[in-house]
């Protein structure tokens, strides 16, 4: 059989029958009800997703050279006084196949992802970017690393997009106070989902003095961690068709707000979908890619790993078979050390969530070397029969050959999402903030709106200003139109706790540009819904009152508060989140899931410095 013959893949489309016999989106049909939905289903009288993309006959100009392994170099930084780095980036697009299945792919200087930018604290970036693109508008968004506000790219808030034929050049200093795993990635539209991200990796200074085997004590000042090379890994889920049209089909009233359920994964560009299990319902065209997939790591080292979810919609968790997992950060903070810090599984990554941790070999390692990808599917609310949501990939092809019969494996899971911070990071937390902002987030689907899905914050929908079209740092504060829901914290720097409680039955990955914070409690309610009031619940509901000391009001367990840039707020649930305000500027606060952030669920976090700092932001265009 020929191994390039065209195939299909299945269409993210309701399946009418599930495991419980019913869509939740039937629940409260009746029979009669759910079988003429179902007829309908069959016979295509649902609306349907947007046709498949349509692209020419593959020649070997379309291969993707398959490059699954980023090697990075920390000896080329540690050691070397900070410097100005300058970079010529041409963003443009082209039909690659990066799982096997051709698809339209966004590419910076032809490299998917883009190219990976290693730097050290104190560096500057200058970063001309050209938007070769023939009909989007992009912005580049520098994930976690603390710029100035007009640098930030976040699109409508601290610039204009970047036209197709125009120029833009970002200037970036690093905080010499920052390092660890950062990525950048498109924030306009949704070019992320098309490809258009890379990574960003900060070495932390080191002396002369230190040896790479020793490289740990330099980049986490923490004894005890040594490895002897760094890599990279950028993962996240797949999606076969263009992301406007994938968008499309989640705003079409008539999919009822499902989340568009990825086809495919993706590491460093790089998949394997399996051919035969595309079906007629979508064509595309498929060559079936290597099953060996191998990241060709030696077996004897000891790896400082990072990784970044590059996803919309999925998390996921990483197992290692005949591996351990030493966890150094999560979005590049230290975690707290225990006294069974060796795990072979870590989960789950949240889009946009990056961890580090040392992969450690075992004596088993040097017969069998494998790593599994599981995408967690509680954001899926139908079966995409086309995807394989557990991947596992080899991490070196010659212990695959030399296998023999390996103990079993077993499995010690290390949940990152409950690590907190050291101590010596936590010193800081205050034991009070001196104001708190209750938030309440949902995606909703109204009448008057047509019955489209839109993310919202306190019932308000955020988009771009349109009256004037200006970016609104550039604006001043009394000319923003309705959708721009701001706090304002006043003088900086402050001390802000916000509550935010999740309406939604799904969990929601919430981004703080400009700023970290410390988590201080989150929640999920088992039944009904949790959300969390402080100014009427003195006590958050599932912490007693001897646990937050009896006093009240702002009490919480600082003892296990975790400092990180993004935090996965579960469904019907809530998160406290405490940071200090002292970046000046207007930044974005919203949902990574990308599908819900471009419908509108983020608001602003309006930072106003001096006097000098306020005029630099804030320019009036009356």
């Amino acid at each position: 059989m020929n191994s390039q013959a065209r195939t299909a893949s299945k269409q993210p489309d309701f399946h009418p029958m599930s495991s419980l016999g019913r869509p939740c989106w039937l629940a409260g049909c009746s029979l009669i009800t759910c079988i003429l939905i179902a007829l309908a289903y069959f016979l295509q009288l649902t609306p349907s997703p947007p046709a498949a993309l349509v692209v020419p006959e593959h020649d070997q100009k379309d291969e993707l050279v398959i490059r699954p392994r980023i090697e990075l170099h920390p000896e080329d930084h540690i050691h070397r006084a900070p410097v100005t780095q300058y970079l010529d980036w041409r963003v443009a697009s082209t039909h690659r196949r990066p799982d096997g299945v051709l698809k339209r792919v966004c590419l910076i200087n032809d490299l998917f992802p883009g190219p990976t930018i290693e730097a050290r604290s104190g560096d500057t970036l200058i970063i001309s970017v050209t938007n070769e693109l023939p009909e989007e508008s992009i912005a580049l968004h520098w994930h976690g690393l603390l710029v100035t506000n007009n640098m930030d790219g976040a699109v409508g808030v601290s610039q204009d997009p970047i036209a197709p034929g125009m120029n833009f050049v970002y200037n970036l200093t690093i905080p010499s106070s920052q390092s660890g795993t950062f990525w950048y990635h498109a924030h306009s539209g949704v070019s992320r989902a098309d490809g258009l991200y890379g990574g960003l990796i900060v070495h932390a200074p080191a002396s002369k003095s230190t040896v790479r085997g020793l490289a740990s004590n330099t980049l986490s000042q923490t004894p005890g961690f040594s490895y002897d090379k760094e890599v990279l890994l950028l993962i996240g889920d797949w999606y076969h068709r263009p992301a406007q049209d994938v968008l499309d089909w989640y705003t079409d009233p008539g999919n009822f707000g499902n989340e568009p359920v990825p086809d495919s994964l993706v590491i460093n560009g790089v998949g394997r979908f399996e051919c035969q299990m595309a079906v007629p319902a979508r064509p595309v065209d498929c060559v079936a890619q290597s099953t060996n997939l191998s990241f060709e790591f030696d077996p004897q080292l000891k790896l400082r790993t990072r990784v970044v979810n590059t996803g919309a919609l999925a998390g996921f968790d990483l197992q290692f078979d005949h591996h351990t997992i030493n966890l150094l950060q999560v979005d590049s903070v230290d975690v707290q050390r225990t006294k069974d810090q060796y795990m072979n599984s870590l989960g789950t990554l949240y889009p946009g969530q990056r961890m580090d941790f040392v992969l450690i070999p075992t004596e088993d390692t040097k017969r069998h070397s494998s790593m599994t990808v599981q995408l967690n599917q509680e954001c899926f609310k139908y079966a995409n029969p086309a995807l394989t949501p557990n991947q596992s990939f080899i991490l070196n092809s010659e212990t695959q050959s030399s296998s023999t019969t390996t103990s079993p494996v077993k499995i010690r899971h290390l949940n990152i999402q409950e690590m907190p911070s050291p101590s010596t990071i936590l010193q800081d937390i205050p034991p009070t903030a001196q104001q708190t902002h209750v938030l309440y987030t949902k995606i909703q689907k109204m009448a008057r709106y047509s019955n489209k899905p839109f993310g919202y914050f306190n019932q308000t929908t955020w988009k771009p200003q349109q009256d004037p079209p200006i970016p609104l740092i550039y604006l001043s504060r009394s000319k923003w139109d309705k959708s721009q829901l701001a706090i304002s914290t006043g003088p900086s720097p402050a001390w802000i706790d916000l509550v935010i409680n999740n309406l939604d039955e799904g969990p929601h990955p919430f981004h703080l540009h400009g700023h970290s914070f410390y988590i201080l409690a989150t929640h999920r309610s088992e039944y009904g819904w949790g959300s969390y009031n402080p100014f009427v619940d003195q006590i958050p509901p599932h912490i007693s009152d001897s646990d937050s000391g009896g006093d009240g009001l702002g009490q919480y367990d600082l003892s296990r508060a975790a400092l990180r840039d993004t935090v996965q707020i579960p469904s019907r649930g809530y998160a406290v989140l405490r940071f200090r305000a002292d970046n000046p500027g207007v930044w974005l606060l919203h949902c990574h899931v990308l599908w819900h952030s471009v419908t509108g669920m983020a608001m602003l976090i309006d930072v106003q410095g001096d006097s000098e700092g306020v005029a630099a932001h804030n320019f009036d265009v009356s």
